[in-house]
């Protein structure tokens, strides 16, 4: 099983397992940011949304990417703000995704 089968496989439970290295993570994120705003966001690795859902919040817009087709189906069901766009990719790859300057870039990927 490869990294993207073991994401699209724990998708159904990654918001209701305890996880408290993604719990931290969205807290040192919101406690880092809450005072800023930003016109264009990058979340690299945004997962089923959990910090998505947030960062919408504080950007104009939002690109959202996650290698987990899985993943980010739960994330588009989730959440229907217009300031966000979906991409299935791998980062690893050329970045198609990316086409303006961003002024705000989280980073949020395992690979073990």
């Amino acid at each position: 099983m490869n990294i993207q089968q073991a994401y699209d496989n724990w998708s159904s439970q990654y918001d209701t397992n305890v996880n408290k290295t993604r719990d931290l993570e969205a807290f040192s994120l919101q406690n880092t940011l809450q005072d800023f705003s930003f016109q264009n966001g990058l979340e690299i690795g945004c997962g089923t949304g959990k910090n998505t859902a947030w960062l919408v919040t504080k950007v104009r817009r939002l690109t959202a990417v996650d290698l987990s087709e899985e993943m980010l189906t739960i994330a588009k069901a989730k959440i229907m703000a217009k300031n966000v766009e979906f991409y299935q990719t791998d980062i690893t790859q050329d970045w198609t995704f990316a086409t303006s300057k961003y002024d705000l870039v989280t980073f949020s990927v395992r690979t073990h």
